[in-house]
């Protein structure tokens, strides 16, 4: 019976192709849950992820005392896709907070294409430890039909049979349990799928909040829009759906679009992640919201309390510059900062905030020298008051000078000098904001090296590690520090090795009598491979290295090994006693190191005994097309006949990009017949990029 219903479904097996899922629905991998494996050392530089694998800088275990800490659980929108680390709502918070002198420490926990189901296991494994007094999930819409189409999944058996039986689809029906888009949340509201996702995201909330006031923290919730409800009128369904979910769970809410709507388009990048205005005005809501709720003694945690439905936001008309001079702090300060989320749009705020810079309330000077930032280059004019204030008794009015010449950017190099003084700040976030402002300014190693070498050279500083690292972007430019550098490599702290050693690496072939103690970093199991890269960055001068890097090609770790392969390829000839072990690397299981191998192995010795034949058993066999093409080029460098063959196969190999280097490398000697009946062919091959590589390499035989 059951065969002949599976072949009555196989001859109606027809169904006509499904709408596709939307781009933004993710599919989560097996283990459910992500984050980024991160080499980081220390925050800034604002481009790596910290140690937990988050965008955010490195955060201790232990508060500071008198410190209330709000966890940002989230997406890719939380985390500030499309942005600089410095402008994801988070961090724009924590700024927020610094400047109106609350003492707060806020955590960016967030991940591409992370859902509520993943934000509830991050707070398990990564969150939890650091005992927030808030958490505040920014939840997406995305998160609810992406809950629905995982979560709903069919176990492994029944998908394999789904794939092989006709009658397995026909009574499974996956394509209707799908939801496609956000749009079906608000056009099918009631439809079995959208009452399942909504039912299924409810219940991850309520198991994270379970888990959050069981630890003593207080539960909110944050929604943030899609870009297509910005011309929709009145409050859509799903905002208010799940505004009624929080009302009966006592959760307090904050629906964040009309908030944003007063921006328009300008709010968004694209479909839903935030611009940078956009990211201001939802930092802004959250510090003005009930969400962020503190005890009586303002650091304590405390339970749940009422909702917080925030009413529409105010427009975003500059407030009178006269209220910057009104009697009650609190309002000069609240006006700073509405002038600075405001930025170009009011110009001629910047005379104004810079004469609050000289206020006697340390909490309007913080507002004024951080709103100021808002304008970007449009605040130079501030630069000397910036200056002045960079001397404040105030640390938080030290950090929104130091944020904000940063964000002038070059023009204010005059002052770069007493910027760099304050790598050794005794505030914490007065000398990470300065070390990322001078990132920023890029200062003249002329007049900065004097103030840089001291603070480099003290083996107990606190400006060490911030130190090395604006020398590391003056380039070669930094070789007077080389001796500092070298020695701040033994600084008993990981992020002040790592930064030296990259700083070594960015001085390039100037900075050789640092290999060495550089060969012998190799080993550290923190910053090894900063060691790495800063030795291939020396190129042949660090031929002393090579018996190390060899060493490191056997590593159990896959980035040490293919670091190790690249830093023997810039090392060159120098390096070919490590060809055995490159070889050895062509049969590596992750892809990127092999590819470092055949980059080595072009450079170091392609036409090699060991070196041929294993080049041309890639270009046959490997499954990367990245190594193909790299093992392809590399036998344009010599190999004789072998070499030949194996290129004039690949001239057929199913990847274009394999093709155009096959034909790229065979164009170098294309005397035989059978390499110009090969070009001959390529000069018809469907893809442009073929058809041009070999035009040249007949250009180049008629010649």
């Amino acid at each position: 019976m059951l065969a002949g219903l599976e072949g009555v479904c196989r001859l109606f097996d027809y169904e006509p192709p499904a709408r596709p899922v939307a781009s933004y629905i993710t599919v989560w991998n097996d283990g459910e849950f992500y984050t980024v494996k991160s080499a980081a050392t220390g925050w800034p530089p604002w481009e790596d992820y910290n140690r937990d694998g988050m965008r955010d800088r490195e955060h201790g275990v232990e508060r500071q005392p008198g410190t209330r800490r709000v966890m940002m659980l989230g997406d890719s929108v939380t985390l500030g896709y499309g942005l600089r680390p410095e402008q994801a709502y988070p961090q724009v918070l924590q700024d927020l907070l610094d400047a109106r002198g609350q003492p707060a420490e806020v955590f960016n926990v967030a991940f591409s294409g992370w859902s509520t189901r993943q934000e509830r296991i991050a707070y398990e494994r990564i969150g939890r430890r650091y005992r927030p007094d808030d958490v505040v999930v920014g939840v997406c819409l995305n998160d609810i039909p992406e809950i629905h189409n995982n979560l709903a999944r069919p176990p492994h058996l029944l998908q394999a049979l789904h794939a092989r039986s006709a009658l397995v689809r026909r009574l499974v029906g996956a394509r209707r349990r799908e939801i496609h888009d956000v749009e079906e949340l608000f056009t099918a509201p009631e439809s079995p799928s959208v009452r399942d996702a909504f039912a299924r995201f409810f219940e991850e909330l309520r198991q994270l909040r379970g888990e959050v006031e069981g630890d003593g923290g207080r539960f909110a919730l944050a929604v943030l829009p899609f870009r297509m409800q910005l011309d929709t009128p009145g409050t859509p369904s799903v905002q208010e759906r799940i505004a009624e979910f929080c009302m009966a769970q006592g959760i307090p809410f904050l629906d964040l679009l009309p908030h944003l709507r007063p921006l328009g388009e300008g709010a968004f990048l694209d479909y839903d992640h935030l611009s940078a205005a956009g990211a201001r005005r939802v930092a802004e809501a959250l510090a003005d919201s009930a969400l962020l709720g503190a005890a009586d003694d303002g650091h304590a945690p405390r339970a749940a309390g009422p909702i917080a439905r925030m009413p529409v936001g105010a427009s975003p008309a500059a407030p009178p510059l006269e209220r910057l001079r009104d009697p009650d702090p609190t309002t000069r300060a609240a006006t700073a900062r509405a002038l600075g989320n405001l930025g170009a749009d009011a110009p001629k705020a910047v005379p104004a905030l810079e004469r609050a810079l000289r206020d006697p309330e340390p909490a309007v000077r913080a507002a004024a020298a951080w709103a100021l930032g808002g304008f970007g280059p449009g605040a130079a004019g501030a630069a000397r008051a910036l200056g002045v204030a960079l001397a404040d008794e105030s640390p938080p009015v030290r950090a929104g000078a130091a944020h904000t010449l940063g964000a002038i950017g070059p023009a204010v190099r005059p002052v770069a000098s007493a910027l760099a003084s304050h790598l050794d700040d005794p505030a914490e976030e007065v000398r990470w904001r300065a070390e990322d402002a001078l990132a920023r300014i890029g200062p003249d190693p002329a007049s900065a090296l004097p103030v840089l070498l001291p603070l480099v050279a003290d083996p107990a500083g606190r400006g060490r590690g911030g130190a090395a690292s604006v020398i590391a972007r003056m380039g070669g430019a930094g070789r007077p520090a080389v001796p500092a550098l070298i020695s701040a490599l033994s600084d008993a702290r990981g992020d002040v090795r790592g930064k030296a050693a990259w700083a070594l690496g960015e001085i390039g072939p100037e900075a050789r009598a640092a290999v060495p103690a550089l060969v012998a970093l190799v080993r550290d199991p923190d910053v090894g491979w900063h060691a790495i890269d800063a030795l291939g960055s020396i190129g042949p001068d660090a031929g002393a290295a090579v018996p190390t890097l060899r060493s490191a090609l056997a590593d159990p770790s896959s980035n040490v090994r293919w670091r190790a392969a690249l830093a023997l390829s810039h090392i060159g000839p120098e390096a070919a006693p490590a060809v055995p072990d490159l070889v050895a690397a062509l049969r590596d299981a992750v892809d990127n190191v092999r590819l470092g191998a055949v980059h080595a192995l072009s450079r170091v010795a392609p036409d090699a005994a060991a070196a041929v034949p294993a080049l041309a058993e890639a270009l046959r066999r490997d499954g990367d097309s990245r190594v193909r093409a790299g093992a392809a080029l590399a036998l344009g460098h010599g190999g004789g006949e072998a070499a030949r063959h194996a290129l004039i196969a690949a001239t057929r190999d199913p990847d274009a990009l394999v093709r155009a280097s096959a034909v790229r490398a065979l164009g170098r000697d294309p005397s035989s017949p059978e390499v110009s009946a090969a070009l001959a062919r390529a000069l018809a091959d469907p893809d442009p990029g073929v058809r041009t590589e070999a035009a040249r390499a007949a250009k180049g035989r008629r010649r």
